[in-house]
Formats: structure tokens, sequence, C-alpha cells
């Protein structure tokens, strides 16, 4: 069953599990349009899209009228949509705006992502395994260390804009490739993680906040459940890491204790 986080006479939205392709395409074999004709006895329609191995909240509209209207909100950024996400290395700043446009099917398009610093931790992936980022973005340093330590942070992000695979896209245009993404992230470390296990996409839609609307004056903050390989990478840093203390300028130091 699709966990339904909220439904009225236009929309419902769900809480999309990861590795569920969001409609039906070439080549998938079940996704979540279908899931929920069986589950709820009517064909919803997409309003917005999530990639097939992100979890979390996603609307969807219950005739072709309604996901029109609720298009035109997205686009008009009525509504808030944010998300999580792991990522290898370290920004700058607490928090920033990514504005790089974006090639795509209907050629170049302007992107804004907002992104907000969250935790920084830094573990070892022990002396019996050996990883090489092959990852380079330009004007960013690798982010191998010989030491065999690894920095990973948790970013909050906002989005102002919906293209396809825009946070990212737009993550690993300023160094910080998301942890297991197999299309633009660092394959390298992906690699190395795969083998303690750490193999989904850790990006999750979180957080959407609907607007006031005839039938919610009120308006709807919507929480998606954390997904299991959310908690499951927490334990490995548990395990294998350090959580560092953030500093006033941003940098964050190593703090002395986990927790």
């Amino acid at each position: 069953m699709i966990p339904l986080l909220f439904e009225n006479d236009e929309i419902i939205v769900v809480d999309k599990p990861p590795g569920l392709a969001a409609q039906p395409g070439e080549g998938v074999r079940g996704d979540l349009v279908a899931a929920l004709e069986r589950q709820l006895g009517y064909r919803p329609f997409p309003v917005h899209r999530l990639d097939k191995e992100t979890a979390g909240c996603m609307i969807l509209a219950k005739n072709s009228q309604a996901a029109g209207r609720w298009s035109k909100l997205i686009v008009g950024r009525d509504v808030t949509k944010r998300y999580d996400a792991w990522v290898f290395g370290m920004p700058d700043t607490r928090k920033g705006v990514i504005d790089t446009i974006l090639d795509g099917a209907k050629g170049l398009q302007k992107a804004r992502t907002w992104w907000y610093l969250k935790e920084v931790w830094r573990f070892s992936l022990g002396e019996e395994w050996t990883a090489q980022s092959d990852f380079q973005a330009s004007g960013r340093p690798r982010l191998y260390e010989a030491s065999n330590m690894f920095t990973v942070s948790r970013v909050e992000l906002e989005l102002a804009t919906g293209r396809m695979h825009q946070i990212r896209r737009h993550l690993a245009g300023i160094g910080l490739p998301i942890v297991a993404d197999d299309r633009h992230g660092d394959f390298g470390l992906n690699r190395a993680l795969r083998r303690g296990g750490v193999k989904r996409l850790l990006l999750w839609a979180r957080e959407l906040v609907l607007p006031a609307q005839p039938s919610m004056p009120g308006g709807a903050v919507l929480l998606a459940s954390e997904p299991p390989h959310f908690a499951a990478f927490r334990e490995f840093l548990l395990r294998s890491g350090t959580p560092m203390r953030a500093l006033p300028n941003g940098r964050p130091n190593v703090s002395s204790q986990k927790h």
C-alpha cells in the first residue's frame, strides 16, 4: 500500500517509496500511477514527479482539470517543496543558492535551488577498503583524501523550479554530488560505499507546504516518513564516523564526541 499523506476533492499527496517509478514509461515494469490505480480504484494524474530512487512527498490529481490547476500553483511557487540530501564533501558556507542553467529536452532552462547546511560527518571506510574519487567539478578539489577519511554533509534544499534531475545536477555542479547518485555522482566513492551497504540515492522529498485553498483555508504542511535507507545511513555514520561542529563562519570543526 502506498501511504497517503493528504487527500481532498482535487488531489492526493502520497509518500512515494524509493525504487518505484513515478509514472509509466519505456522499460518501466512497475510505477506509482499503476499502483495507486489498483489501490484507489481510479487513475490519478501526476502533478509533479520524483526520480525513481527519490522517496517522499508527491502530488497527484484526481482529474485532468485539477492537475492543470495544481501544476500552475507549483510553477507559480505557491507550493513549497523541501528535500534532504546527503552529499560528498562540505560546503564553504552554511547556505547558498544555485542558479546554474540546465540543458534538457526543452533546451536551456533557468533553474534555482536553495540549500542549507544541516550537519557534517567524517568517516573512514577502513584499511581494507580503498576508494578513489573519479569526480571532478570545475574549480573544486577532488574528494578523495589520502588518509582514507571522507566527508559527507546533510543539506536541506528548496526548489524554485522543477527541472529534470535539478537537485542532483545542481549539487554535482558545485562539487557536492549526492551519495549513491549513479548518474551525476562520484562513481568511485559510490562503489566503495556499496560494499558497506549504502546503495540507494540519498535524496528525500521530505516536506510539502500547500497553499491556502477554499477547501483548506489554512493550507497544509505535509511531512513524509524517513526512508529506511536514510535511517540506515545514519546508523552507518554512527558506527564509522565522527560528527563535526559548525563554527560561526560556517566551516565545521571535528567534534570530540559523537551524538
